[in-house]
């Protein structure tokens, strides 16, 4: 289904739509830096189902098939999607009730600045692999990815099954963006104080686009209660390589939130 939202079609799905109940959470879920709905997988369903919950899951702009023009990226992409184009999905959707934001990659480092701006619209985040400042290790991940995207014609056969005709020109403008001197002192760490709802932050040890130093950041600079989890034997897709034990922690994270928020409920009634 597609949606304008800031003057371009997002592509999106509902899952199980028929949880969509006045009160009830909405886990909504925002994919890497080169990701889209389809290469989700099964993740954001087996999730919701194993929780009894709707989902919403996007292809952002330049995505999928979301409106993929001509475009550059910014310096504030990530943040004009986290204050722009996310809340105008949700109003767009009539979405009023609060929802627990899931992103991996790009989509985690949107989710935790839509956290810090929006407290009142969500009731936890879940952060897989974020980028909250620019590493040298990040730098390194994306320069040996663009130079196999150049060499091997197996990745942008994969990922042109997803992006279509603007592969090369998506592939190309996010991974020179990002090697780009204009964006090495990106920092968002700041901006993590204001976050007020739980955080759940997880990342790979051998993560290829970043260190625990990401992990200690937001543990360090969000002001609300941050659980972290940095898993051996796994790189930058932890919902993939290690899925069972990453759906568990994201099942628990959330019945934990889903049980304090009724707690507080009885409370105030």
């Amino acid at each position: 289904m597609q949606i304008k939202v800031n003057g371009h079609n997002l592509n999106y799905e509902i899952l199980n739509p028929q949880l969509l109940e006045p009160e009830r959470t909405i886990l909504v879920f925002l994919h890497d830096g080169l990701g889209s709905i389809k290469q989700w997988k099964k993740i954001p369903q087996k999730l919701c189902e194993a929780l009894n919950l709707a989902g919403i899951v996007y292809d952002r702009f330049r995505y999928g098939a979301s409106s993929a023009d001509n475009f550059q990226f910014e310096p504030d992409y990530l943040k004009d999607e986290a204050l722009t184009d996310l809340p105008g999905l949700l109003a767009g959707l009539k979405i009023k009730n609060k929802v627990i934001l899931i992103g991996h990659s790009d989509g985690a480092s949107i989710a935790l600045l839509f956290a810090s701006c929006y407290p009142d619209k969500l009731l936890g985040v879940i952060s897989e692999a974020a980028h909250v400042f620019v590493e040298k290790i990040t730098l390194k991940g994306i320069k040996k990815l663009q130079e196999d995207y150049q060499s091997d014609e197996f990745l942008s056969k994969k990922l042109r099954k997803y992006h279509n005709e603007s592969t090369d020109h998506l592939f190309n403008a996010w991974s020179s963006f990002w090697l780009s001197v204009k964006f090495r002192t990106w920092n968002i760490e700041q901006l993590l104080e204001t976050i007020k709802v739980p955080v759940l932050a997880i990342q790979g040890a051998d993560d290829e686009y970043g260190s625990v130093l990401q992990l200690n950041a937001i543990k360090k600079n969000v002001s609300a209660v941050v659980t972290t989890y940095l898993l051996t034997d796994c790189g930058h897709f932890p919902h993939f390589e290690k899925e069972k034990e990453v759906l568990t922690l994201m099942k628990d994270f959330i019945n934990l939130i889903n049980k304090e928020q009724i707690n507080n409920s009885q409370l105030n009634n």
